[in-house]
């Protein structure tokens, strides 16, 4: 591939000392200094998303996260993060800005009031990476700071993705695949959510509404006319006893914290213990 002159002199330098830690404990604190000084970034958390399993966090050079790695609740949560819901849609390469793949409510989601919002993010950019079949990266670079980020910086970060990738593939080929698991285990708590409550399609806006979509941009998702979509929502709020968006967050979050390791069951059944909602 011909040499991209955006970041040349940060990538020549940084990557050989990558490649030089790959199977190795300081590969992901080198990753980090070659990405974030790429694009003028102040931190890089590094997420293994598996296939029927929660998210982990595989690396932090943040204060945030230390206390909640072990917390269920707030694993829970991160089944709404706009990145892992795009691998949950069969996409998972390339460079995407949190800004241009986030749904169109999704600023003022409960998930970003109450959880995104405390990492103090400004900008956030993914490099997604399959590793396997059902074993994907994401390196979620972070901006706190007011100021602009640089979109020759970002293009540069394009240019090299494809080196940056084999890096990671090679170093998760070698690495301890305990690093992958954590201490308890969910069977897709997000596709389960409400199954047993609701009909197929009333599950289907519940799981977008809690990404952020509003009305409007649900109906073409689905094939269907906005009054159809406020019907379900309507329903759905009528048959878990809720009234707002507000409410579906926590009732999410509270079910799914009561679901047991290596469960398939609705996370609502669990809540409940097997009653209906009324």
């Amino acid at each position: 591939m011909s040499v991209p002159k955006e970041g040349w002199p940060i990538f020549s330098s940084r990557y050989p000392i990558v490649v030089e830690a790959i199977g190795g404990q300081e590969f992901l604190s080198e990753l980090s200094n070659l990405v974030t000084n790429l694009v003028g970034f102040e931190s890089l958390i590094v997420m293994g998303f598996e296939f029927g399993k929660p998210p982990v966090i595989l690396y932090n050079d943040t204060t945030y996260f230390e206390d909640q790695t072990c917390d269920k609740e707030f694993l829970n949560a991160l089944v709404l993060d706009p990145f892992y819901q795009l691998i949950r849609k069969g996409i998972k390469q390339g460079v995407y800005q949190l800004e241009d793949i986030a749904p169109d409510e999704f600023y003022s989601s409960q998930y970003y009031q109450k959880v995104y919002i405390q990492t103090g993010l400004k900008k956030e950019i993914g490099i997604l990476v399959p590793c396997t079949d059902d074993f994907c990266i994401v390196l979620s670079l972070g901006l706190r700071s007011e100021q602009e980020s640089n979109s020759d910086q970002i293009t540069g970060l394009k240019n090299y993705a494809e080196l940056i990738e084999a890096a990671v593939k090679s170093h998760f080929k070698l690495a301890d695949t305990r690093d992958r698991t954590i201490g308890h285990q969910l069977n897709d708590i997000f596709s389960n959510f409400g199954k047993d409550f609701l009909s197929e399609r009333e599950c289907q806006v519940t799981q977008l509404v809690l990404q952020g979509y509003s009305t409007k941009s649900i109906a073409p998702l689905l094939d269907v006319s906005t009054e159809t979509v406020k019907v379900y929502r309507k329903r759905i709020h009528n048959k878990l006893n809720i009234s707002s968006q507000s409410e579906l967050f926590s009732l999410f979050l509270e079910a799914a914290s009561t679901v047991p390791a290596d469960s398939d069951i609705d996370p609502l059944t669990a809540y409940f213990g097997g009653n209906k909602v009324h």
